[in-house]
């Protein structure tokens, strides 16, 4: 993390939040990662902008370095500590920041009493109740996701589903592909009902070259 404590030069910053700026950060996922760099982010508008929500442009100069630096291992060069912020991210397309708060590394108990470790967890602004949750595959030896890491999370989305009916969404992701090439199989297998006879949206994704890529349902 040394590159992080490093200050850029006026020219370096301008690149690369010119570079950021092309993504769509949640000012939320913008306040987490000025939070872990000791920075404070105002995220408010004045004037004719008063209606509006700030530009990401003009909130990425409000950082300080070591924000702006982090962003771009993030989101630029894509470290694989950081995914859970792309994944945020990426789901924030589907739950809009503006009705949802998305909450890192989150532990859920389901009916069974059982706590799961998930990526993202979100949650309702107006309820607070769970809506969606997110789950990678985490592997150390970056090894395809298996059986056993599928129906883990396929288990977990079961267990939370009894617990929380407002989950409408659950979503994995693996940047080294899957096994079986097709999650669905074991999916459609332990795919079940939550009390209230909605099924959860269930959802698998590669991610490869900074893309991701929705696996179908056959």
């Amino acid at each position: 993390m040394t590159s992080i404590e490093q200050k850029l030069t006026t020219k370096q910053r301008l690149e690369i939040e010119t570079r950021l700026a092309n993504y769509n950060i949640p000012v939320q996922i913008l306040q987490m990662v000025a939070d872990r760099c000791e920075c404070r982010l105002d995220a408010s508008v004045s004037g004719r902008d008063l209606p509006k929500k700030p530009k990401l442009s003009i909130l990425l100069t409000r950082l300080n370095d070591k924000a702006v630096m982090l962003l771009e291992q993030i989101f630029l060069d894509c470290h694989d500590s950081f995914s859970n912020f792309r994944f945020a991210v990426f789901l924030s397309s589907m739950y809009s920041p503006l009705l949802h708060k998305f909450v890192m590394d989150e532990k859920i108990a389901g009916e069974s009493g059982l706590e799961y470790s998930f990526d993202v967890g979100i949650y309702g602004r107006s309820t607070e109740k769970l809506v969606a949750i997110g789950m990678q595959n985490n592997d150390k030896t970056q090894q395809a996701a298996d059986s056993k890491s599928l129906r883990k999370f396929l288990s977990a989305v079961k267990d939370l589903r009894a617990m929380h009916a407002s989950m409408r969404g659950a979503y994995y992701s693996s940047s080294y592909g899957y096994h079986d090439d097709n999650p669905w199989r074991l999916a459609r297998k332990m795919h079940t009902y939550g009390s209230d006879n909605e099924k959860a949206e269930i959802r698998f994704f590669d991610y490869r070259d900074k893309i991701y890529s929705e696996i179908k349902s056959p």
